[in-house]
């Protein structure tokens, strides 16, 4: 028989990474006791655990991670909390290659940059939560589903190259947000620092990038093209690749998006206004869109 304990510890677990879920899923920061305990209630019968409602309660009032307004309305205690445990959520569910319940986490608005920087400071041991994305970005597209997936892909590959580069300065705290800062919805990360060695190291990662462009590797590709990009933020060339790689993998709208920044910064520059148009005449003409075969004019 488990120990008692055990049990509770992990059911615990369990309920805040559900409740977390609930919270992200219908848009609020806190959820009513009774939504809580229902939740609670159906997890324990899930696990064939009795526990009765006093338990339950007992639970919620004891734990240190809420926090009990008017209303019975319950917050997490700390603003790091939700994100964290969504993460946590997400994280087992693609390390656990759980695919059908990852279509439903999928299945909503883009998680936010704190919650996937919690997702990629879990997964820098394992390393196993891209593949399981890859195989959904190469199903038939769904709507969020696909946009979600390749917005975690790309998210997450982004802080990772970013702690890599950060090896060796400063130590990584699960807490730290320092990182979140750098990054934006189009998926530039800043770099002010920027040396000689910095655009040599770009040069070399825009260069492997475009070799894997060309043998159609789109996801390597996009791992080398936002470390040169990241590197030197000058590097349009970087972006517009990125571009590429995003039609391939069959988002059109955050293909635009990268184009948009890059003529943003750069508004004449020749190559961003070309892919804008091609963007354009896919939109207009859905079927132009190939699966990922077309690799037109990377440079």
């Amino acid at each position: 028989m488990k120990n008692k304990q055990a049990i509770d510890n992990k059911i615990k677990s369990l309920v805040l990474m559900e409740v977390a879920w609930h919270m992200w899923k219908t848009n609020k920061n806190y959820l009513h006791k009774k939504t809580i305990l229902k939740i609670f209630s159906q997890l324990c019968a899930a696990k064939k655990i009795n526990v009765t409602k006093h338990e339950m309660e007992h639970v919620i009032n004891d734990s240190k991670c809420y926090r009990v307004e008017a209303g019975d309305k319950i917050f997490f205690e700390s603003s790091y909390l939700m994100p964290f445990f969504l993460a946590k959520r997400l994280y087992l569910t693609l390390r656990k290659l759980k695919i059908k319940s990852l279509y439903k986490l999928l299945n909503t608005r883009n998680y936010d940059n704190e919650t996937l920087y919690f997702l990629s400071m879990l997964d820098q041991d394992t390393h196993c939560i891209h593949t399981p994305l890859q195989r959904i970005l190469k199903n038939e597209y769904i709507e969020n589903v696909t946009e979600n997936a390749l917005h975690i892909y790309c998210t997450t590959t982004q802080f990772k190259n970013n702690f890599q580069m950060q090896q060796g300065k400063n130590a990584l705290s699960i807490t730290n947000y320092n990182l979140t800062q750098n990054l934006d919805l189009s998926f530039e990360m800043k770099n002010s620092t920027i040396n000689q060695n910095d655009i040599n190291r770009a040069k070399s990662f825009f260069d492997k990038g475009l070799q894997l462009l060309k043998e159609n590797r789109n996801f390597e590709a996009l791992e080398s093209f936002f470390a040169a990009k990241a590197l030197d933020p000058e590097c349009f060339k970087a972006a517009n690749n990125l571009a590429i790689v995003f039609r391939n993998l069959g988002s059109v709208s955050i293909a635009r998006q990268m184009v948009q920044k890059v003529l943003l910064e750069d508004p004449n520059n020749y190559r961003a206004k070309q892919h804008l148009k091609y963007l354009d005449q896919i939109e207009n003409h859905p079927k132009q869109l190939t699966d990922g075969r077309d690799n037109k004019s990377p440079k």
